[in-house]
């Protein structure tokens, strides 16, 4: 008779039971992968390429259609700058803009953060007044105003010289890249180490006998010049107001009509931002009964300025700016970051060169020789150029070290749009049971490019990051590519519900003796 001892049984059973699951979690795996190549071979936008990859929580490239090929990611971009700053800066970095006087000297020192007046922060900001009321929501010259009371209690009642001290970034202030003919666009914003307002101007209209007035600035100034050409017509459609920047300093033209007060602004992007700054907050000394008698950039020549910081440090967790970056993709914010990286790194002003090299640096450092690399050329931060290059296999592993990092994981998801939830992809996602799935990503689009990239999240504990990049598509193909990029998420999704739960302990098979029966302990 054979005699099979209790534990050599029970071992015995367990390589068998492992062994079944691994053969099952391979064809469902490749099940996944059938079930999308299907996907984008029917459903692709006409012409161009598409690009797959998707990671299961173990680093598995599970699904591969064309995911080694370098392609133009639109705001996927966004994801190598965010995730760069988080592991370069560090968590608990916090970027800091400060007034210092030095004798009758005033300067105003930027650290490259972008949410300086950040109208939409602004709108959330909670605060005390003077008088000691606590106020919901604050303008931009109130934020300034601070700083001018400051001046005025330190008994400051004459500024010989207000310099603007920007120097953590190089001063090209508008990528090369960029597109021509949208650099007036508040998109485009020109970027630099003091950013206020997001270095746009927002203008108010309503109806008028001539076809628009304006009513309201934002920040109010009186040193902008508008050029009103709007004109009347007798159509019933509103085609709205649009804005020209001429090329005399801070002057505008307003075109076209208004038929209804606006609600929300007309932006356009500022040209030389730091001196718009500058003159602003000289406007705001004057009008706090201080006179300013010249107004300056630092230059290259100045040594670094010391003296007393008055008024409040206007600082800013990263953690703020990496959500505002990606939850409503910021192209602005992304740019900020990337030059800011730069200057971590080098110790240099930062440049795009310089924060592109330390991004690149970082991503080759992070993924090794496990990811084909070749296809990654940062350019820009936010996505605008098209001559980005990432491929799909890149972007869903660098997303799956982000988000397995045991520190930094939920930080960075967090800083993502969720699906039928907020941000870019508040309104996709919705037939995607939201009680067993989560999916938290970023989506890009720029003239024939649509990208979505994240993770989707089961409750079983099981997740998988995806990439899905399309390219060179006709006019038109953008409702396909994000018809087909949902179809391919869900597809994940209900591969990640078919696997066992994280920690789950498999029971034996079915007619075969348990652990209890066989009197194991």
């Amino acid at each position: 008779m054979l005699v099979i001892s209790t534990k050599k049984f029970r071992t015995a059973c367990a390589l068998a039971m492992c062994a079944g699951m691994f053969v099952n979690a391979t064809l469902q795996a490749a099940d996944l992968a059938t079930t999308i190549k299907s996907l984008v071979g029917t459903s692709s936008p006409k012409k161009g390429t598409t690009a797959v990859s998707v990671r299961g929580d173990d680093t598995v490239e599970l699904v591969r259609l064309n995911s080694d090929k370098p392609l133009t990611p639109a705001s996927n971009q966004k994801l190598l700058v965010t995730g760069a700053a988080l592991r370069l800066l560090g968590s608990d970095f916090v970027f800091q803009t400060r007034l210092i006087r030095e004798g009758d000297r005033l300067v105003a020192i930027g650290d490259g953060d972008p949410s300086f007046a950040d109208p939409e922060l602004l709108a959330r900001m909670i605060y005390t007044d003077k008088d000691g009321k606590q106020q919901s929501g604050m303008s931009p010259e109130a934020l300034l105003d601070l700083w001018v009371q400051a001046a005025k209690a330190s008994g400051m009642t004459e500024c010989a010289e207000l310099v603007i001290d920007d120097r953590v970034f190089d001063r090209v202030d508008v990528h090369l890249g960029w597109p021509a003919d949208q650099l007036n666009e508040h998109y485009c914003a020109p970027v630099c180490a003091i950013t206020f307002h997001l270095n746009r101007l927002d203008l108010w209209a309503k109806p008028s006998d001539r076809g628009a007035e304006i009513f309201k600035i934002r920040p109010n100034n009186d040193f902008v010049t508008l050029v009103n050409q709007t004109k009347k017509s007798k159509a019933k459609k509103d085609d709205g107001l649009w804005i020209q920047r001429e090329d005399a300093p801070n002057t505008f033209t307003i075109h076209g009509e208004s038929k209804k007060v606006l609600e929300e602004p007309v932006s356009i992007a500022l040209a030389n931002p730091s001196r718009f700054f500058g003159q602003l907050l000289a406007e705001r000394l004057v009008k706090g009964d201080i006179t300013v008698k010249s107004v300056r950039l630092a230059s290259a020549a100045d040594p670094i300025f010391k003296g007393e910081t008055i008024g409040p440090v206007i600082r800013t967790p990263l953690a703020t700016v990496l959500t505002r970056c990606n939850v409503d993709s910021q192209n602005l914010y992304a740019e900020c970051l990337l030059k800011r990286i730069g200057f971590h790194a080098s110790g240099m002003p930062g440049t795009w060169m310089n924060g592109s090299d330390a991004i690149e640096r970082c991503a080759r450092e992070r993924m090794g020789d496990t990811v084909n690399m070749t296809g990654l050329d940062v350019v820009d931060g936010s996505g605008l150029s098209k001559e980005n290059r990432v491929s799909a296999s890149i972007l869903s592993a660098w997303m799956n070290d982000l988000v397995s990092d045991e520190k930094l994981g939920n930080l960075f998801t967090d800083t993502l749009a969720m699906g039928g939830e907020s941000g870019t992809v508040k309104k996709r996602f919705r037939d995607l049971d939201s009680s067993k799935f989560s999916v938290h990503c970023k989506t890009g689009y720029i003239n024939g490019v649509c990208a979505l990239t994240g993770v989707v999240k089961c409750v079983n504990g099981r997740w998988a990051t995806f990439s899905v990049i399309c390219n060179g598509f006709e006019a038109g193909g953008v409702a396909k590519a994000k018809q087909l990029q949902e179809s391919i998420v869900k597809a994940t999704a209900n591969y990640l519900d078919t696997l066992k739960p994280v920690g789950a302990v498999a029971s034996p098979p079915a007619g075969e003796p348990s652990r209890e029966r066989l009197g194991g302990g």
